[in-house]
């Protein structure tokens, strides 16, 4: 294994034991739950919104590593940003785990591309990115 794998599996390591918003109140304006049958994860995706800025994210479910690991991501880089960049930021790590290189601007979300060779482990690092943008 590479160290640059060897990294990014120890950040998905970190964000799935303790993930950055689970659990938490934040009074959300936006939810939304989705559900993956082939793995069983469940994951509701919270969000409070004000005139069009995100101000928390958080989450709750019983789910993977790696979809505890992305939804962790998600609650760690959106707060602060419009709902326009957290769609663009699905978009981008969607296009990058289908082989398309990632961009400079979402470079916290590289960990994930270590499911990239595992297509039936692509829906757990995209269903809370996907939760996210179908609460809005």
């Amino acid at each position: 294994m590479s160290d640059l794998n060897r990294l990014y599996l120890e950040a998905i390591r970190k964000h799935a034991a303790h993930p950055v918003g689970f659990g938490q109140e934040i009074e959300p304006t936006h939810q939304h739950e989705e559900y993956n049958p082939l793995c069983g994860d469940r994951i509701r995706v919270q969000l409070r919104i004000s005139s069009g800025q995100i101000e928390a994210a958080a989450f709750q479910g019983e789910a993977c590593a790696i979809c505890m690991a992305s939804a962790s991501l998600l609650c760690e880089c959106i707060p602060g940003h419009t709902v326009e960049h957290l769609q663009t930021l699905r978009r981008r790590l969607t296009e990058s785990l289908e082989g398309k290189d990632l961009s400079d601007d979402i470079e916290t979300l590289k960990p994930l591309l270590g499911v990239r060779p595992y297509p039936s482990r692509i829906r757990c690092a995209t269903m809370p990115w996907s939760a996210a943008c179908a609460a809005l």
